[in-house]
């Protein structure tokens, strides 16, 4: 399907550069990787758990020095 869009957007501009089939196959296999990493990305992101308790930042823990 995604060839097919890209040799119908070839056609209609038939006045620019013309692309060959090797370069059609090779801009879909790009097109498609980059889509597919950025949907697989995009659902790690959202599907991540949230965190169950507070994580400290640096700021937040004591650092004053406490003789035992």
């Amino acid at each position: 399907m995604l060839l097919a869009l890209l040799n119908i957007i070839a056609q209609n501009n038939a006045d620019t550069v013309q692309l060959e089939p090797a370069g059609m196959v090779m801009m879909g296999l790009s097109i498609a990787i980059v889509l597919s990493l950025t949907s697989f990305c995009v659902y790690r992101i959202l599907r991540a758990p949230s965190p169950e308790e507070h994580h400290h930042t640096p700021l937040d823990i004591d650092t004053q020095d406490r003789e035992m």
